[in-house]
């Protein structure tokens, strides 16, 4: 699914063309090239009662996603109080339980890492967000290629506050579907379900610059995905808007540039989009990354196998006599299934449905 990033010449070129047409922020440096090993940070802390959460990782080869880093020390720094450890759970993922932003407050992310101390700059939370109002569609169009294929397309309908204050807006679509694994009967329970979760077509950064425009409703076509096997079971899209600062949305148009020109947000910038964390000891170390502090709102639908105009195959049916090392070993653990995305064998609280 993800592109491997190359021909560096014609960014150079195309970054003559596109970089001008947006005055707001700097020109990309193209001549520096992601180097592999580069450490990645990426967090983001909301006025959500959701669980917050950093990962780092390190630049991995081309079309490889970054390898996890899983042995730092993460704290979010809160002004005038003590700061929040996070948990460790592994792969370079790191978690904030019971802690949610709060208006007045500034908060800061600080990463110790192999000697090293990297911080982020103190922010606060916008005061205000919008409210989506999601839809989808079923068509049969080019995706990926120049075929037409039958692709699942989420859009919004997005109602935003009247403010005299600057307003900009990133969103992010996530998908989460059901998978069970292969039960071969009699004698033992069938084994516990797969939730498989992952960013919804990853290539796609959604803004909005409110300063740009004096409208504050918006329609946007927010993620489009290949129908396949997902959707044999319930599929739940997961849409949060995030009112975020400039220097936040300014980071994410670099990276939107970045992306039309080559790659998925899972590959190796081909230019050094440097984001608000610096290596307090070396500031001349390059970080890749951002920690954003952002008030949100959560939307979310879930659609069944209906949907579908195309017949879907189970693929994990028992079939009698067949050995189990046969079967695909999507069929045999939920990592297997998972292929490098998150996934849990607990079902989540918000999955409900008729």
């Amino acid at each position: 699914m993800r592109k491997i990033i190359h021909g560096f010449k014609l960014l150079l070129t195309l970054s003559s063309i596109l970089i001008p047409t947006v005055s707001c922020i700097d020109r990309l440096d193209f001549w520096q090239e992601t180097e592999e090993g580069q450490l990645i940070i990426y967090g983001l802390f909301t006025d959500s009662e959701d669980i917050h959460t950093v990962k780092i990782s390190t630049s991995a080869p081309f079309g490889f996603r970054p390898k996890g880093v899983s042995n730092a020390e993460v704290y979010l720094l809160i002004s005038g109080e003590e700061k929040k450890a996070y948990t460790n759970t592994g792969n370079g993922v790191y978690e904030l339980h019971g802690l949610k932003a709060e208006e007045g407050q500034s908060y800061a992310l600080e990463v110790e890492l192999d000697g090293s101390v990297y911080k982020s700059k103190f922010q606060e939370i916008p005061k205000h967000v919008g409210i989506d109002s999601l839809s989808y569609k079923v068509a049969y169009e080019p995706f990926k290629t120049s075929l037409d294929e039958h692709v699942f397309k989420v859009y919004t309908n997005s109602k935003l506050p009247e403010t005299s204050e600057q307003l900009f807006i990133r969103w992010i679509v996530e998908e989460a579907h059901y998978w069970q694994l292969l039960w071969i009967p009699p004698g033992v329970p069938p084994p516990p379900p797969c939730f498989i979760f992952d960013v919804m077509d990853p290539t796609k950064v959604n803004l909005f610059d409110g300063t740009a425009t004096n409208s504050r409703s918006t329609e946007k076509l927010l993620a489009t995905r290949k129908i396949n096997n997902a959707f044999l079971f319930p599929f739940f899209v997961t849409v949060k808007q995030l009112s975020v600062n400039r220097e936040s949305f300014e980071y994410w148009q670099k990276i939107e540039i970045v992306i039309n020109n080559q790659g998925s947000l899972f590959d190796i910038p081909p230019a050094r989009v440097l984001g608000n964390i610096v290596n307090t000891d070396n500031p001349n170390e390059n970080v890749l990354g951002y920690f954003e502090v952002a008030k949100s709102s959560v939307s979310r639908f879930y659609v069944t196998s209906e949907i579908s105009p195309i017949y879907l195959q189970p693929i994990c049916e028992y079939i009698q006599g067949k050995p189990s090392n046969l079967y695909s070993s999507e069929c045999l653990s939920c990592e297997g299934r998972a292929a490098g995305r998150d996934w849990t064998s607990i079902r989540p609280s918000w999955w409900v449905y008729d």
